[in-house]
């Protein structure tokens, strides 16, 4: 088995927004910012081969978003999750099935490209079932005020009219070993995947957590739609997680990619920080 973290297209994230209420005085303390109040975010995707299925979770901002938004959000294309795919072994074709934690630009982005001979979109995967939960689909199709800047329908739109999109509405399992299970005070229907490796049982915190500073319940994103929902989401996967020694994975966290847990009297904390890869090294000795 191997579960691999592959970088896509960072970027950044004005500091007020990605910590919501907590103070800069605070924030800035547990994560850098620049002089314009910006904190570089990493965009992580994980891949997964199980002897069954080969899985990737998210694909990144991609390359086809609009000027504006690149600009915004100081996109840096060094890292291209392609590219990386090929690096670890594998091409595009060979992915069995995307799971898309939601559809927002930077989760979504990777997985339509431009035909240059069509000029259409199509799919980046080709071969692989896309997994989205029904609630997200339903939301970024329609979606509210607040969020429809975020939602980039080249990215996904024609999905609808494909037999590659699976519409999730429950606790989910992909293969010997990825469990998706549903969240919604992010986004309604954000899904997010707990692995099993060999050892460890592995949480891709996604836009819940988006960074190990974000682990106490009360640094919830400024971006959460409902950020109550979220601390009472977040109280009880940490819960679950610190008593069961699972490996906490950071989408965004552009400092540190893993943590395990501890508990403290003031509740779930990060306790050591490592790579995934190194952690895994060891699993089939």
């Amino acid at each position: 088995m191997k579960i691999i973290v592959l970088d896509t297209t960072e970027f950044k994230i004005d500091g007020g927004a990605y910590f919501g209420v907590i103070p800069k005085t605070i924030w800035s303390s547990k994560y850098p910012c620049d002089q314009d109040n910006m904190c570089k975010a990493s965009c992580r995707s994980l891949l997964i081969e199980d002897g069954e299925r080969i899985v990737l979770i998210d694909t990144g901002i991609g390359d086809k978003q609009s000027n504006n938004l690149v600009n915004s959000y100081h996109a840096d294309f060094s890292q291209n999750l392609e590219l990386n795919i090929q690096n670890a072994g594998f091409s595009n074709e060979d992915i069995t099935d995307v799971v898309l934690t939601h559809l927002h630009f930077d989760h979504c982005g990777g997985t339509t490209k431009l035909n240059n001979n069509s000029g259409k979109f199509e799919l980046s995967f080709p071969n692989a079932n896309h997994y989205i939960s029904k609630k997200q689909w339903e939301n970024a199709l329609n979606p509210n005020y607040r969020e429809k800047s975020s939602y980039v329908k080249d990215n996904f739109e024609i999905l609808k009219d494909s037999d590659k999109l699976i519409l999730v509405t429950k606790t989910t399992k992909i293969g010997r070993s990825t469990e998706l299970r549903l969240f919604d005070g992010h986004t309604p229907g954000l899904m997010l995947p707990i692995i099993k490796s060999m050892k460890h049982t592995i949480f891709f915190t996604g836009d819940l957590i988006p960074a190990m500073a974000s682990i106490p319940l009360a640094w919830v994103s400024a971006y959460d739609l409902f950020p109550l929902t979220s601390i009472e989401e977040k109280k009880s996967i940490l819960s679950e997680a610190c008593e069961n020694n699972w490996i906490l994975v950071f989408q965004h966290d552009y400092y540190n990619e893993c943590c395990d847990l501890k508990l403290t009297d003031k509740g779930v904390r990060a306790n050591k920080t490592f790579k995934l890869e190194e952690l895994l090294a060891n699993e089939n000795e």
